[in-house]
């Protein structure tokens, strides 16, 4: 009767752990058809590797374009990312911005602040900043490998150069991913895994668990606003400064916020499920968001590890209608020609509207007509 019951109890298991396993591969897209579409027509530019975020100057239309070599950044332990200017429809070669910095520079997502709208401190001399989330390497003790941290380092744009004005470190050791600049002083910052441990982000991950969130910086120091997310990752705060927009990847959630003007405090407005792995967020010239997805996320995980295997990408356009986000996809790909994308950003120029793809691991970014 005893091993009748252990027989039973571990068949019980295993059921129960098949399903668990079955249920993340859906989740994931594995069993997913793709049938790539787009009306517009892609332009490859090069000269810019791991563009994993671009944002649009909404003012004169550059775009500013977060890069950094992480193939070989994980191959060799050393690589300096940049950021890097670019005129949409231009096909010229992006334009890296110096900067004042002594140490490796791993930028991540990063985010625009126009002096221009600075109107309540009347100062005309101010200057456009650039949010950026970066990965320092703390160094390891007795020869032991060095550890990435997270932090927003913030930056005065001055013609070709960026002017380090402060890092702004978390109080725990979470890992930020993406940044929305609230201010010139303050921001809100995606926590995509908010657990400590190489071991606790792995079970956070591949079990899907609510541990992420958002911060808000003022100054100096940021604090926690927002939990119970499911990997964290592309932020905007609308133009009136009175909404925050999250995108979660592994939670496929897009959910909008109401932001308190005295504690950056998060209270829900809507949400909408979306079927892909979302990634960052950009604003058009409407108000509309543009969000990348990973449809099939396990293969963008295989692509992480391997260039030559292909993650497909997929673009969506989301806007309100009678109080609900409505989601239009947009683009979709098969893995060419560009893989693992993560950043769409729309743009209006003298030709017409654009979008400017980039992907974590790509040589390239791909300039779009509509």
């Amino acid at each position: 009767m005893k091993a009748k019951k252990i027989l039973i109890g571990g068949g019980v298991a295993l059921a129960v752990i098949a399903g668990l396993a079955l249920e993340s591969m859906v989740s994931a897209g594995v069993f997913r058809t793709i049938e790539p579409h787009f009306d517009g027509q892609c332009t490859r530019v090069e000269g810019v590797v791991g563009a994993e975020d671009i944002t649009i100057d909404p003012e004169t239309g550059m775009a500013y374009i977060s890069a950094m070599d992480r193939r070989t950044l994980m191959a060799t332990g050393e690589h300096k990312g940049g950021i890097y200017i670019y005129r949409p429809g231009s096909f010229a070669t992006p334009l890296k911005f110096s900067t004042d910095l002594d140490q490796p520079f791993h930028p991540h997502g990063i985010d625009l602040w126009k002096a221009s709208d600075n109107n309540n401190e009347g100062d005309s001399d101010a200057k456009d900043r650039i949010f950026v989330v970066t990965h320092p390497i703390v160094p390891g003790k007795d020869g032991a490998p060095g550890t990435p941290i997270s932090q927003i380092d913030i930056f005065e744009i001055d013609d070709d150069r960026l002017t380090h004005v402060r890092s702004v470190n978390p109080v725990e050791p979470i890992s930020l991913n993406d940044v929305a600049a609230a201010g010139p002083d303050s921001f809100f910052a995606s926590i995509d895994n908010g657990s400590v441990t190489p071991l606790g982000r792995q079970l956070e991950v591949y079990g899907r668990l609510a541990r992420a969130g958002v911060m808000y910086g003022q100054g100096p120091r940021m604090s926690r606003v927002a939990w119970d997310m499911v990997y964290a990752n592309g932020l905007q705060v609308s133009a009136d400064g009175k909404t925050l927009y999250v995108a979660e990847t592994t939670g496929k959630r897009l959910s909008s916020h109401s932001i308190s003007p005295i504690d950056g405090l998060l209270s829900p407005i809507a949400e909408i499920q979306i079927n892909s792995g979302l990634d960052n967020i950009e604003f058009d010239a409407n108000g509309d968001l543009w969000v990348v997805g990973h449809p099939k996320t396990f293969d963008f995980l295989g692509h992480a590890g391997d260039a030559a295997k292909r993650s497909p990408s997929q673009v969506f356009k989301v806007s309100w209608e009678n109080g609900e986000m409505i989601a239009d996809e947009i683009y979709l790909n098969d893995g060419s020609p560009i893989s693992g994308a993560s950043v769409a950003a729309p743009v209006t120029t003298s030709s017409g509207e654009r979008i400017l793809i980039g992907s974590v691991f790509e040589p390239f970014i791909l300039d779009c007509s509509l």
